[in-house]
């Protein structure tokens, strides 16, 4: 990914995180409910309490994400390695490409020998 000098910030990030998770709060809404139907077993703080959990737990989730980024941005890029593969179009000039191969194939382009028709079966 290209890495640009924006940074969205801790906030509207962790806003847009709840947005996307919302669903985790249906059982929140559901105490809720259940307190307007049954308000002597569910009790209004039992809801409050899910949804401060919800919002603690996307707050340090958050927190984790933040560190690991900067974590992993202060790491050393890996150093270059030497390309060691003999096709590479870098470090042949095609002369010397073309001496190096050596195709037996008869109906290759690319072949040493001449190509001899003479043997056809058709």
């Amino acid at each position: 990914m290209r890495k640009t000098s924006r940074d969205g910030g801790f906030w509207l990030c962790l806003l847009f995180n709840i947005f996307l998770n919302f669903r985790l709060t249906i059982p929140g809404w559901i105490l809720l409910i259940l307190h307007f139907i049954i308000p002597e077993y569910i009790k209004w703080w039992y809801c409050l309490v899910y949804f401060g959990a919800f919002l603690l737990y996307m707050l340090i989730w958050m927190l984790i994400l933040r560190a690991l980024g900067r974590w992993v941005s202060t790491a050393k890029p890996a150093p270059p390695i030497e390309n060691k593969n003999p096709y590479s179009v870098g470090k042949y000039t095609p002369l010397q490409y073309q001496s190096r191969v050596q195709n037996k194939n008869p109906y290759s382009a690319k072949s040493n020998q001449p190509v001899n028709h003479t043997d056809d079966n058709i």
